[in-house]
């Protein structure tokens, strides 16, 4: 009995009294037209959906998603439900609703839906694969057509950014505010969204910093003092005004980056600063603080910076983020001596930010530190001692496991190649694919986590090698730092470290 091709089979398949067909729209922040609207582009799929008598059983809509990227959330729902078999029919008002990239347009259309067995229908551009792609009779003009479109759709994506940006541009020439959001410590007035004017409570949050700044109070303490008065950050504020959407909340207290980013914006002195030929215009909008009080501040800073400058710059903090208060638990922060004195230690940033109530707060030299991280390495390293014969025994065992298993992974991989010949001639099923290259897939992360072993267990090699004989001094730190999990710093002065990695058996 002669075999019916996958092609004649997924047409029979989208003759079935019971499709399931599913709308997707998409509406770019930039297009605002009524024609283009998410009520108008489910009028038009429900209009064929009535006409073809197959009805719409859901919609997939992104609201204010570019067409550039594919990367869109109601798109890759889409994209999952229709691996997962759930969806046999995709309908769109026109292939730029699908999206504006040429290549991966093209893609979705003459690649992923065929072979997925999806019928895809736009409907302005009167195509729809029941009668193009899969039939042959119109597949040479529907071939030509449908990427000249999306080539269109894409030129027309880059001219809509085009003018995008030099409409901001020429408003931030003239001093109007393009942000989407106003800058903590004010709002966009009523009556127009372009005008920034004070915010009642946050202006005064941001008074209050800058007269704390001028007053000669350190960023460290201007941040312990909003954070003791339970002052909202910037984040926060918005949060409690109405502010939705994916932001990062960080841990909901104040921090020198965030007051510093504050004291040395000048938007706060009536002068807006935008887009990306930096337009600069004066008198805007009300300030928040005059100009002679932010200069001043300004100054301080560049004295401050002048300062380190001059007495050598700060060696690289190579223990960043690994050192932990053992009162707290929070990290510890590293700090220059007194007077820029040529060593450092580290301090509770939790004490430092939030008051001892909040922690008593733990001190240690970072020479202290290092000493006590290479003696415990030096403990696990005598302890998992073992002679350069061994070693070698050991390589060459993983070694024989890399090859065996490479061996197995390409066996495995020219049977998965074969099947996929036999699919794409419809010889097999797409599941009977799959599980060949699940196989595959399995034999090859067995290979690679053998390769992966042998390779840290090299790398552990050389580093224990010089640490036998070595003092700490003459170790680079970049060697053990991906060793480490954290640093402990116990009340009792114990120096505790929790390592990244599980100790092998080393050699000498």
């Amino acid at each position: 009995m002669a075999r019916k091709s996958r092609k004649h089979k997924y047409k029979e398949e989208l003759k079935s009294p019971f499709p399931v067909a599913v709308g997707y729209i998409r509406l770019s922040v930039a297009n605002k037209e009524k024609a283009s609207s998410i009520e108008n582009q489910k009028f038009i799929i429900e209009c064929w959906g009535e006409q073809q008598q197959i009805p719409i059983s859901h919609y997939y809509i992104d609201n204010g998603f570019s067409g550039k990227f594919s990367d869109r959330p109601a798109f890759q729902e889409m994209i999952q439900d229709i691996l997962s078999g759930d969806i046999n029919c995709v309908v769109v008002k026109d292939l730029s609703r699908l999206g504006r990239n040429y290549i991966s347009t093209g893609y979705y259309i003459e690649v992923f839906f065929p072979s997925n067995g999806i019928r895809f229908v736009s409907v302005n551009d009167q195509f729809d694969t029941i009668d193009g792609i899969i039939n042959q009779e119109h597949t040479c003009s529907s071939r030509i057509r449908v990427p000249i479109t999306n080539a269109f759709n894409e030129q027309v994506s880059i001219e809509i950014k085009k003018k995008m940006e030099a409409t901001l541009d020429m408003k931030a020439q003239h001093g109007i505010f393009i942000g989407p959001r106003a800058p903590f410590g004010y709002q966009k007035a009523e009556d127009n969204h372009d005008q920034l004017i004070p915010d009642p409570k946050a202006a005064i949050i941001i008074r209050k910093i800058f007269e704390l700044a001028a007053n000669g109070i350190g960023m460290t303490a201007i941040v312990r003092y909003l954070n003791e008065k339970e002052i909202p950050t910037p984040i926060q504020y918005a949060r409690l005004n109405g502010l939705s959407g994916n932001y990062d909340n960080g841990n909901g207290n104040w921090n020198s980056r965030s007051v510093k980013y504050i004291l040395t914006n000048r938007t706060y002195t009536g002068m807006l600063v935008q887009g990306k030929e930096k337009r600069v215009v004066s008198a805007t909008h009300e300030a928040l603080v005059d100009t002679n009080t932010f200069d001043a501040i300004q100054k301080s800073f560049q004295e401050k910076a002048f300062n380190i400058a001059k007495h050598g710059q700060s060696t690289e903090n190579i223990l960043k983020g690994k050192v932990i208060c053992g009162c707290c638990g929070g990290k510890m922060q590293r700090k220059r001596g007194t007077n820029h004195a040529d060593w450092y230690f580290f301090t509770c940033i939790t004490k430092n930010r939030l008051g001892a109530d909040k922690c008593t707060g733990m001190y240690v030299r970072e020479e202290d530190v290092l000493r006590a991280i290479y003696y415990q390495l030096k403990l696990c390293v005598k302890e998992h001692f073992i002679s350069d014969s061994q070693y070698k025994q050991e390589i060459m065992r993983l070694n024989n496991e890399i090859d065996h298993s490479e061996s197995q992974y390409q066996e495995i991989f020219r049977n998965a190649v074969h099947h996929y010949e036999m699919f794409v001639d419809g010889k097999i099923s797409k599941d009977e694919f799959r599980a060949v290259q699940d196989v595959a897939n399995e034999k090859k992360a067995i290979r690679d986590n053998i390769i992966t072993s042998k390779m840290a267990y090299e790398k552990q090699y050389q580093v224990f090698r010089k640490l036998l004989k070595a003092s700490y001094k003459e170790i680079a730190l970049d060697e053990i730092m991906d060793c480490i999990d954290k640093i402990t710093i116990c009340p009792n002065k114990n120096i505790t470290v929790k390592w990244a990695i599980e100790f092998q058996t080393i050699v000498k």
